[in-house]
């Protein structure tokens, strides 16, 4: 393969970044070798070192960006939803489940994530809960903080789950393997999240 050159640092960086993600959606993380993504990048060896110091490193960068992505996509989804009129608001949450995950984002995440890279699942979290709060402000205003922390942890798990084993999950249940019946339970789980208030949340573990 022919040696590519580039502009800049950065512009290298991207492309071995880039050559990573697709090598890893291909043969999983275990497979994630420096010389296998120099190859893909059309660079030497010594380049990948040279910008990440280690195999280690290039996969807590290429975490860190995938996560980064995901929290963009994700909060810009739900400051949507915040903003749409009360007609389209089951549409807004249902891009909002639609863009979580989209192709292979979700696969590539999890990934990383079992494979103990490090990256700021925290940080991109809280931005998650913070942008989800005001959302259920503006459609119950006792919502409370607590019970969005944990609407965001269960959305998540579910879409996690999805990604995982959802269709060997859904071939258990009955759900056929077509993008209608994906289509209909994302819009079912959003008018869910929509009408449900702090009140029907509580349960005796919150009542005084």
């Amino acid at each position: 393969m022919a040696r590519k050159t580039h502009k800049s640092p950065e512009q290298a960086r991207d492309a071995i970044l880039d050559a990573a993600e697709e090598l890893m959606v291909e043969v999983g993380p275990a497979g994630l070798r420096i010389s296998a993504v120099a190859k893909k990048a059309g660079m030497a060896h010594p380049n990948i070192i040279h910008h990440f110091g280690s195999r280690d490193g290039l996969v807590n960068a290429l975490a860190e960006r995938v996560g980064e992505r995901a929290r963009a996509r994700i909060t810009q989804a739900i400051k949507q939803a915040t903003e749409a009129k009360p007609e389209e608001l089951v549409d807004a949450m249902t891009h909002v489940l639609d863009t979580s995950y989209p192709g292979d984002e979700g696969k590539a995440a999890v990934w990383l994530h079992l494979s103990g890279a490090e990256s700021s699942l925290k940080q991109n979290m809280q931005s998650i809960v913070e942008v989800s709060h005001s959302l259920r402000q503006k459609l119950d205003d006792n919502a409370s903080l607590e019970n969005t922390n944990r609407l965001v942890m269960l959305v998540t798990l579910a879409l996690v789950g999805e990604v995982v084993s959802g269709q060997g999950i859904k071939d258990a249940l009955g759900f056929g393997n077509n993008n209608e019946s994906r289509a209909y339970f994302r819009r079912w789980l959003s008018e869910i999240l929509i009408n449900l208030s702090d009140e029907q949340l509580n349960t005796s573990l919150n009542k005084s």
